[in-house]
């Protein structure tokens, strides 16, 4: 049989309080979405900045490997394999997208984690 001591049970509850109130936190914030949390596109963002840009698809570079590489209104958009399912996006499609700030070759673009994050307009 367990026995513990006050100290263990105390320690016991807090854990459980910490641990439900992270799980509620999360379940909160991601209801939120990312949304809220993302400012609008302009040049000079630093990486790892959350933007928001919405376009239309000037070209579309599909990559070995199942990345995808965009122009939208002059933004180089990139959406690796791990993004997961995307919508059908063609060229002229107007989109609104959010993903991460990524300097690559010199040049800004922005990195979209999630086919979520890509909207059709």
């Amino acid at each position: 049989m367990l026995v513990l001591h006050r100290q263990e049970k105390v320690a016991v509850v807090i854990l459980f309080f910490v641990t439900f109130v992270c799980l509620t936190g999360t379940i909160m914030l991601d209801g939120m979405g990312k949304e809220q949390f993302s400012e609008d596109f302009h040049t000079g963002m630093t990486d790892g900045t959350l933007a928001r840009w919405e376009g239309v698809v000037g070209s579309i570079y599909n990559a070995r490997g199942g990345s995808v590489n965009l122009d939208v209104s002059g933004v180089s958009v990139f959406i690796p394999v791990s993004a997961g399912d995307i919508p059908e996006i063609k060229t002229g499609s107007s989109i609104r997208l959010i993903g991460k700030i990524q300097h690559w070759k010199g040049k800004e673009e922005i990195i979209v984690e999630d086919g979520k994050d890509i909207n059709l307009l």
